[in-house]
């Protein structure tokens, strides 16, 4: 598989914030102002985001997807999602542990195809392979266009879907 080209990673991205998009507007027309209030970020960050004008990080991502009643999963070249069975650790907060279950399941997948290295995905992705190996080990996260491209070298796309009502949680407005 060739490396991604940077089109076709932020096309990925658009198709996740128009959907961001039209879920804040399809539910009662939440305000960019209500919702950077939800997310606890500046209303210059939403405009920013649904512009395409500045990269939010994968916790950003996250918490937007939340706050309208979705979550972040990743799916095969079937669209179908891939799951990954992850106790929450004690104390650990909602947001960490979403993004935690994300790097594991792009890791098992990686580990899943016994000759695809680190290297091939980084190659692929167009990063470095010690990113890889830092997101993987959960060391640290990667900003979004990062997060799509590792998913993309691995055959698979973030996507969104509604939130099952056993995982909802409040969204406490700061």
């Amino acid at each position: 598989m060739a490396p991604l080209a940077d089109a076709t990673v932020q096309q990925e991205l658009a198709i996740l914030t128009d959907r961001l998009v039209a879920a804040r507007k399809d539910q009662g027309g939440v305000t960019r102002y209500r919702l950077a209030r939800m997310l606890g970020v500046s209303s210059n960050s939403v405009i920013d985001w649904e512009s395409g004008q500045e990269s939010l990080t994968v916790h950003h991502l996250i918490v937007w997807a939340r706050a309208l009643m979705l979550r972040v999963v990743i799916v095969d070249a079937l669209g179908e999602q891939i799951r990954g069975a992850l106790p929450r650790d004690l104390g650990e907060d909602w947001v960490r542990y979403e993004l935690r279950g994300l790097m594991l399941v792009l890791r098992d997948v990686r580990n899943a195809h016994p000759r695809l290295t680190q290297r091939e995905v980084a190659d692929r992705a167009r990063v470095s392979r010690r990113s890889i190996r830092r997101w993987e080990n959960l060391e640290t996260s990667p900003r979004t266009l990062g997060f799509i491209r590792w998913t993309m070298a691995l055959e698979c796309k973030v996507r969104l879907a509604p939130m099952q009502p056993s995982r909802i949680q409040p969204v406490v407005e700061g």
